[in-house]
């Protein structure tokens, strides 16, 4: 766990959550509450960015959601904002979903395929929402009093546990999570979740291109992130861990790990030797 969560403490709420788990004694049943498991360990994929903490997956897919401390400037991890990794969607596994834990606990009670399911528009959402409920009603499979008994706990744990927010519209929230995201980003990386990070008065970003047919030149690359700005450098190593499996590819993998050294990134450094 502590390579996981590296500096931080287990937030308030996560903790919350955690003991309701421990009460029910059953991680299925706490899927069924929440619909995802609790994982507090260094659950991976290749391409689950190093600067998130992971605290749960879904049980299918490896789809899997976590904080994104933004390489640990966020202070403290129930103001991080909630990603969920889709490792199988290679172009583009990350997603932000949520401003922080209490807000996606919120939309995750009614709404969770929307984190890992991409919609044209609110009415194909609505549509594909009404469509799958109505096939819930004409299913063999319905649910047993205690599972409604189950479900009915979780929401009163929620509200009594946990102070949560009001949102109106599931849809639209998060549409509007991931353009205030792009609205913050100082500089675009290829998975679309940028870097936020500030590029200084003085400093100039010039963009390393990473492609995944070719292994990027090492000498070069060691050049790069001894020159780049800080924020060139974050907005890189999310490239390259997108494109390449980088511990198939053992000199690439060093170059980027004595770089995270010499920048102090010692969590997500920990992270990327341990992941998968």
């Amino acid at each position: 766990m502590r390579i996981n969560f590296g500096k931080y403490d287990i937030p308030a709420t996560l903790q919350t959550l955690i003991d309701l788990a421990n009460e029910l004694g059953d991680d299925e049943q706490f899927s069924l509450c929440f619909n995802f498991y609790l994982s507090l360990e260094n659950f991976r994929y290749f391409n689950t960015p190093s600067d998130v903490v992971v605290f749960g997956y879904t049980g299918m897919d490896g789809i899997h959601y976590g904080f994104l401390t933004d390489y640990g400037t966020v202070m403290d991890l129930d103001v991080a904002p909630i990603v969920c990794v889709s490792p199988m969607d290679f172009d583009r596994p990350t997603r932000i979903i949520a401003k922080n834990l209490r807000e996606f606990l919120q939309i995750n009670l009614t709404d969770s395929e929307l984190f890992y399911n991409q919609f044209d528009c609110e009415e194909s959402y609505v549509a594909a929402k009404n469509q799958c409920a109505a096939e819930n009603a004409n299913s063999l499979y319905q649910p047993s009093e205690n599972e409604k008994l189950l479900k009915t706990r979780a929401t009163k744990f929620l509200t009594d546990h946990i102070p949560m927010p009001v949102i109106e519209n599931a849809y639209r929230y998060v549409q509007h999570i991931e353009l205030e995201r792009q609205r913050n980003v100082t500089i675009p990386t290829q998975d679309r979740i940028g870097i936020v990070t500030a590029v200084l008065q003085g400093e100039e970003h010039e963009q390393f291109q990473i492609h995944k047919e070719l292994e990027p030149d090492l000498q070069l690359l060691r050049e790069y992130f001894h020159s780049a700005p800080v924020a060139s450098c974050l907005a890189l190593f999310k490239d390259i861990q997108l494109n390449f499996i980088i511990k198939d590819y053992p000199n690439l993998f060093k170059v980027v790990i004595a770089a995270m050294i010499n920048m102090e990134l010692f969590d997500e450094t920990n992270r990327l030797l341990e992941g998968i």
